[in-house]
């Protein structure tokens, strides 16, 4: 029989069970948060802890000195707005010092199409690859005031550094900086490194690149827009049989002109978009030697080039291009 509880004993334990219940509850929420702070504590202590990037290290980029200076063109308006000539966002990656560059982020980046005669002041130097620009396109002719070329086959660097050349097509022989420096360029395109590489190593190549362009800075006009081609690619059969057109190696050299061309402030333009297949190389049947190009595929290089220039308000953009105005 159960034991009679009068009704303020039945109050006194009611609260009792009340008060086990809340301390229970107290005690858990207390466990589960230690329990909590341990594994916490436990996970910090074992994760690798972050590391500050020094000189040598794998990192792309290492902050520099920041700085809001505008490029040409992309100034604002009194007003604080956009003007409307400003055109395209510069890249901007120019505001750090590149460590372990990739050429994909320097280079210049797709734009308005231009027409031919934007190459009516331009200025193409190059090796034979160059000079098949110039036989295969048109572009020599193309409008009233003509594009002119300083090529010849096998040029490299070196050979503008080394003084006179004597194998110039359509050119007596000189001294191969003052044949660039006669032309008065208003646009310089240079595409070197691919003839060069199969009698030169990649940094006897970069040392004599980095020559020629500082030569040139010096020389040239500072409005002279300097447009800094990639080593074009090869096949792979060809690659297979000289080790220094391997994709890896390509790849290495074109992220060392890139790299040039970002520190000097000049135009980086990447050709293996145009010309390269997804595996980096050229397409065997768009080379007869697998090396040199094929008619067609100066077409290709042709519209990339129309499609990838500096943005100025005055360039001849083709009607429905981004930045035409009528």
């Amino acid at each position: 029989m159960a034991k009679y509880l009068s009704p303020e004993a039945k109050k006194k334990r009611a609260r009792r069970r009340r008060a086990k219940r809340l301390a229970l509850m107290a005690f858990l929420a207390s466990s589960i948060l230690l329990l909590s702070y341990g594994i916490v504590a436990i996970i910090e202590a074992i994760a690798p802890q972050p590391q500050t990037s020094q000189p040598g290290n794998d990192s792309l980029i290492s902050e520099s000195q920041p700085t809001t200076d505008l490029e040409p063109n992309s100034s604002l308006e009194s007003d604080g707005k956009w003007s409307k000539d400003m055109g395209p966002v510069q890249q901007t990656i120019n505001n750090f010092e590149v460590i372990a560059p990739d050429h994909r982020m320097i280079q210049l980046p797709e734009n308005g199409s231009v027409d031919m005669s934007y190459f009516s002041d331009a200025v193409f130097v190059g090796d034979s690859l160059t000079d098949g620009l110039r036989i295969y396109t048109g572009i020599e002719n193309a409008v009233a005031e003509v594009a002119q070329f300083v090529c010849a086959e096998n040029l490299s660097p070196k050979s503008f550094i080394d003084g006179i050349i004597t194998n110039f097509d359509h050119l007596p022989d000189q001294n191969g900086v003052e044949a660039i420096v006669a032309t008065n360029p208003k646009k310089l395109y240079i595409t070197l490194g691919t003839n060069a590489l199969v009698s030169q190593s990649h940094e006897q190549v970069i040392y004599y690149y980095d020559k020629l362009l500082n030569i040139l800075m010096e020389r040239l006009p500072d409005d002279t827009l300097i447009y800094v081609c990639s080593v074009t690619p090869t096949t792979a059969s060809y690659a297979a049989k000289r080790p220094n057109f391997a994709w890896d190696k390509m790849y290495a050299i074109n992220n060392q002109i890139a790299k040039m061309c970002n520190e000097k402030g000049l135009y980086y333009v990447n050709l293996h978009e145009a010309l390269a297949e997804d595996d980096g190389y050229l397409a065997e049947e768009n080379s007869g030697d697998g090396i040199h190009l094929k008619p067609d595929m100066y077409s290709r290089w042709v519209q990339y080039l129309m499609t990838h220039t500096v943005h100025r308000p005055d360039n001849p953009y083709i009607i429905g291009s981004p930045y035409y105005v009528g």
